[in-house]
């Protein structure tokens, strides 16, 4: 597992025990592998309420998890969603500040550039309303997709939606802005693509998905609905799997933009967790579909 932790700020943290991984640093290994059998292609449509574009998924089952990455990860096991509308791209600072002026929303915490933190947080920051908003907590997310009409993806619907790659080829991040919005190293963490911070969403051609969805390498990592359990993959059901009935932080899903090349620590896969904000944290809505 990751956790992302430092009271009262999520910073990038150390291990608390054997095994815990650092998220700063670190960037997806962004498996193209075949399209699990049973699935069938997203498509681009309609937008979600709220004005989203969205990529509109069809029920279908594929392989959640992996038995070789790491041990959070496992089983690997089979299970089935129903369809279900996921936003094309992360929710944008432009976006969320209408549900702000609707009183809707909370504030997040701000752009404050004397702050080593805080500096790279969108909220107020000029020039950034097409960025990914950022420094939101889980509750403000979820509240800001009940808003536009949806929900959070839950853990299964964002990897879901990750994995239907194109092609049958690994290929490795790069740290290059065609790609996907990373850091170039990771001891020092250098600014790379993203200049230390996002870009704008959607500017990245390469950092597409199968189905449709962009930024799922890179930019920002997202906020999905689940509660975080190390042991949840060997109980959880084998439909529409929604996370734990209750824990300590929420899943966090996908990379950003302080995540190096070459790590496998951004597969599809990989899991997140955190308790709080952080500026590499943003995310996406969702919707069910009937």
């Amino acid at each position: 597992m990751h956790i992302l932790r430092n009271s009262p700020l999520v910073r990038l943290g150390s291990p608390i025990r054997t095994g815990t991984r650092i998220l700063a640093g670190v960037v997806l290994v962004l498996v193209c592998g075949s399209t699990p059998a049973g699935t069938a292609p997203g498509t681009a449509a309609r937008a979600l309420p709220g004005g989203a574009p969205a990529v509109h998924l069809k029920a279908a089952c594929f392989v959640l998890g992996a038995n070789r990455n790491y041990s959070d990860e496992r089983p690997a096991h089979r299970v089935c969603l129903s369809a279900y509308g996921l936003d094309s791209r992360e929710v944008t600072v432009r976006r969320y500040a209408r549900c702000v002026a609707a009183k809707r929303c909370s504030a997040p915490v701000a752009h404050d550039a004397g702050h080593p933190t805080r500096r790279r947080c969108n909220w107020r920051r000029a020039g950034h309303g097409t960025h990914p908003i950022n420094c939101v907590t889980w509750r403000q997310a979820s509240g800001y997709c009940a808003w536009a009409g949806g929900r959070l993806p839950t853990e299964a619907e964002w990897e879901h939606a990750a994995r239907r790659t194109r092609g049958d080829t690994r290929r490795r991040a790069r740290a290059t802005c065609s790609y996907a919005v990373l850091a170039s190293s990771s001891h020092p963490v250098r600014l790379g693509c993203g200049a230390g911070g996002t870009r704008p969403v959607g500017t990245s051609p390469g950092d597409r998905s199968g189905a449709g969805a962009e930024d799922l390498t890179g930019n920002v990592s997202e906020w999905v609905a689940d509660w975080f359990s190390l042991g949840y993959y060997s109980r959880s059901p084998a439909t529409d799997p929604q996370g734990p009935p209750r824990g300590r932080a929420h899943s966090v899903r996908g990379c950003s933009f302080q995540c190096v090349p070459g790590s496998r620590l951004l597969a599809p896969t990989t899991r997140l967790f955190a308790a709080t904000w952080d500026p590499t944290i943003g995310f996406r809505c969702a919707r069910s579909r009937r």
